[in-house]
């Protein structure tokens, strides 16, 4: 059976800066962002993030996060590998939790997280998943 936790986040604090430039004005970037977490999902992140801006309009995202807190009453750690895109102002990204990162009670923990949203201050997410044995 899979469960759900439902969580708002923000991030509160980062940085990115560029790496490459070719001549079409295309950047590849880097980022480190924190994040906290409210609700099903209760603790902090930090997330490295690499990008391919093709455009203002429209930009390829990989990252990988650490959560660190708890998921629906349980303790410890996990880590989240991003995959996505950030076109016409709309992110969507797919974040799988790396299998074999859980740690303390979250050990054994497989999921992920689809998410869409356009950019603000704070953002609604559900992760699902479930536990192996």
């Amino acid at each position: 059976m899979m469960l759900s936790a439902n969580a708002t986040f923000f991030v509160t604090d980062g940085y990115e800066e560029f790496f490459s430039k070719n001549e079409n004005g295309e950047k590849l970037t880097t980022g480190k962002f924190t994040i906290v977490y409210e609700g099903e999902m209760k603790g902090e992140s930090i997330l490295m993030e690499l990008k391919n801006n093709m455009s203002k309009a429209n930009t390829t995202v990989y990252g990988l996060e650490r959560f660190t807190g708890v998921i629906a009453g349980r303790t410890g750690s996990v880590v989240f590998e991003h995959k996505g895109n950030y076109e016409n102002g709309l992110v969507t990204t797919v974040r799988k939790i790396v299998p074999g990162s859980g740690t303390n009670e979250l050990v054994g923990i497989v999921g992920e997280i689809l998410f869409t949203s356009k950019n603000a201050k704070e953002y609604h997410l559900t992760l699902n998943y479930n536990f192996t044995e």
